[in-house]
């Protein structure tokens, strides 16, 4: 598959099985959880399981993950490290007997601190042929991962009515959702 994003600096592009050894070495990085309550991957099958489900929701939603490269490098030397610098992406969630996008961002540690995720889901959220302009979308995080917290305040999520179910049921997490273009958060 070919990119089907671009920002000034990025490109994303649906995870495929090529993605394998890269995205494994992200998500078996501790750093890359520090403030996470997810556990690091320990086994590359594992990641192989996960792609294969990343692949799938494409194939049947249309909508999904996405690598996040460098778009291009400049002349000179960039502060961007070379390789994946993360994924992004919304995918679809079963929860309550209702389908809702759910938003993921997982950034190498060598890029943070760049504005990597939140250029990457900026775009992510307003690409119409993804679908997170025109839908509620959620996200699920630890509740004491501020970085994460701050990212999603900065892409327009705010904290769910306390009523509703985080998904997954994890104490320690914290449902946020982003409302479609012109609706309340607190009638969602």
């Amino acid at each position: 598959m070919s990119d089907i994003l671009t920002t000034q600096r990025l490109r994303l592009a649906p995870v495929v099985e090529g993605d394998l050894e890269e995205l494994f070495a992200l998500h078996a990085d501790p750093r890359a959880f520090a403030d996470d309550l997810t556990e690091p991957l320990t086994d590359r099958e594992q990641m192989r399981w996960v792609l294969d489900q990343w692949i799938r929701a494409w194939k049947q939603h249309g909508t999904g993950y996405l690598t996040v490269r460098v778009r291009a490098r400049p002349t000179g030397a960039s502060a961007l490290p070379p390789g994946l610098l993360g994924v992004v992406g919304l995918t679809v969630l079963d929860h309550g007997g209702r389908q809702t996008l759910s938003a993921y961002w997982r950034v190498t540690p060598a890029a943070t601190g760049h504005g990597i995720a939140t250029e990457a889901m900026d775009a992510v959220l307003t690409d119409l042929r993804l679908g997170g302009t025109a839908r509620a979308v959620i996200a699920v995080t630890a509740a004491a991962n501020r970085p994460s917290r701050a990212l999603a305040a900065r892409l327009g999520f705010t904290p769910a009515p306390p009523e509703r179910a985080v998904p997954g049921g994890r104490h320690g997490d914290i449902l946020l959702i982003r409302p479609p273009d012109g609706t309340s958060p607190r009638t969602l």
